[in-house]
């Protein structure tokens, strides 16, 4: 166990290094756990927008084929039982990536040599246990982004920004403190960071820039590199082709010339290329390749904090012993 005396920020390039080693000793486990999650989602997303695609596509000519649909309620019902089923795929595959954020902190306890209730470290072997405590996880999570909403508000970034960092430890104690209730989730957290506020903040900070930065930056290289993000892209910009785009364009530039006349800017402003959607379509590739790789990397993410609330855990433990003692 460390002490409070040895150099914190060491303590956390410890716990970074740490975590790293046991997301790539258990990789095959951590990406096939992730799989469902992450390509669940994206498929949901292209099974949403694709049945979308033609459906827009071809509903002129059915409303020629079949008159009864030239009724805006019933093309829009029509539209909503096509989508359905990528939507239920979409959602199946979001609530395991919410059950993932408490379980893998669990499987990193496991695979850092600690037993909990004989769980050995495999895909969903630490699901069951959460499953259990579903109704509580769910009172949790509606806590967990009410708080979020109030602290979306402009004035209160900053604080909730410093708050964050205090919560930043909830998911964990919420999994290996099974005794304690949702509300007590939060001031538990609360309790660990006192007092470690800046290697917390420190560890963030390196979290941040591995696994939201540079590996999502590395891989979209890749894809550019490759030559397949242009592919990719490729389907995405048929679809914003399908979008009044020429409409909307037409309309600014009318827009403009009645409301400056006279600016040569007008003039030679060429407004389409606002609505580049070649440009579009390969920003949102490279946006979903980035999230594919960050959502791939929460069980790395819950490494660093599961041992970092092991760590201060046993801190605080050890100094409550120290207190009795005297």
């Amino acid at each position: 166990m460390a002490k409070k005396s040895d150099n914190r920020f060491i303590l956390a390039l410890k716990i970074f290094w740490e975590g790293i080693t046991i997301y790539c000793n258990h990789m095959f486990t951590f990406l096939k756990y992730m799989s469902f999650p992450v390509i669940g989602m994206l498929i949901g997303l292209i099974l949403i927008f694709t049945v979308n695609y033609f459906f827009v596509v071809n509903v002129p000519s059915l409303i020629k084929q079949y008159p009864i649909l030239d009724n805006i309620p019933l093309v829009f019902l029509l539209l909503l039982i096509c989508v359905f089923p990528g939507f239920l795929v979409f959602c199946k595959a979001f609530f395991d990536y919410i059950l993932a954020f408490a379980s893998l902190n669990s499987m990193v306890f496991v695979a850092r040599g600690g037993k909990m209730k004989n769980k050995p470290i495999e895909t969903h072997a630490h699901d069951d246990v959460l499953k259990k405590r579903l109704g509580k996880y769910c009172i949790f999570l509606l806590m967990l982004a009410g708080l979020s909403l109030v602290g979306s508000f402009p004035l209160l970034l900053i604080p909730f920004g410093v708050v964050c960092i205090y919560l930043c430890l909830v998911f964990q104690v919420f999994m290996l403190e099974e005794n304690v209730s949702p509300v007590q989730v939060f001031g538990r957290s609360f309790h660990l960071i006192k007092g470690n506020f800046a290697m917390t903040s420190f560890l963030l900070g390196l979290s941040f820039l591995l696994t939201y930065i540079l590996i999502p930056s590395l891989f979209v290289f890749i894809f550019e590199k490759a030559n397949l993000l242009q592919y990719i892209a490729l389907p995405i910009q048929k679809y914003l082709n399908i979008l009044p785009i020429e409409e909307l364009s037409d309309n600014l530039t009318q827009y403009m010339m009645q409301s400056v006349p006279n600016s040569a800017l007008t003039l030679e402003l060429d407004v389409a290329s606002l609505f580049d959607t070649e440009k579009y379509a390969t920003s949102i590739s490279s946006m979903l390749i980035s999230l594919c790789v960050i959502e791939f990397l929460l069980p790395m993410r819950s490494a660093w904090f599961t041992l970092l609330y092991k760590l201060f855990d046993e801190e605080k433990t050890d100094e409550l012993r120290r207190q009795g003692n005297k």
